[in-house]
């Protein structure tokens, strides 16, 4: 197998491995984002019992002046007992919820970013490897300790954009 081959090779695995990883991503963001939705879901149904409650409420409260306004038996403490108690019961679905309601809000997903950023710092690393594997090894020659100020007549020849050993664009017969 040829240089050629093993580079298109590569590329193609490298290609179909980052489709998986990303796929992987986000099958786990949707996960953890339908995860947080049934909480939120949780916490709206406690906010909505709790203003059932308080439509009872109400209608408790109101019935509970009604009574001790027309009677002043102690069946209106009764229900002014009753109102008290639902209204206790309301104020604490309300903490509940608002409390769950501010957690969700404050933390984020926990792993779907986490999982991005290894799989760019994997995807990377793994590239940097393999473009250092697929390059030829030379031993690179001796530093020269000083090298001597060239004149503007030794000066060396201007920059192209010609790598070597390539034929001149512009000298085509």
């Amino acid at each position: 197998m040829g240089v050629r081959e093993r580079i298109s090779a590569s590329l193609t695995d490298i290609r179909t491995r980052g489709q998986k990883l990303v796929e992987l991503n986000v099958e786990l963001l949707k996960a953890e984002l339908k995860k947080k939705a049934q909480e939120y879901g949780g916490a709206i149904g406690m906010l909505a019992a709790a203003g059932l409650l308080a439509l009872y409420a109400l209608g408790f409260l109101l019935a509970t002046i009604t009574v001790a306004l027309a009677l002043f038996l102690p069946t209106w403490l009764a229900l002014l007992i009753v109102t008290l108690v639902l209204f206790l019961i309301i104020a604490i679905l309300v903490l509940a919820g608002r409390n769950k309601l501010q957690k969700l809000q404050v933390a984020p997903p926990p792993q779907a970013p986490v999982e991005a950023k290894t799989t760019i710092a994997t995807v990377k690393d793994g590239a940097s490897k393999t473009a250092k594997s697929l390059r030829p090894t030379k031993k690179a020659a001796p530093v020269p300790a000083e090298t001597p100020a060239l004149t503007e007549s030794e000066s060396p020849a201007p920059a192209t954009d010609e790598t070597p050993g390539t034929p001149s664009t512009q000298a085509r017969p």
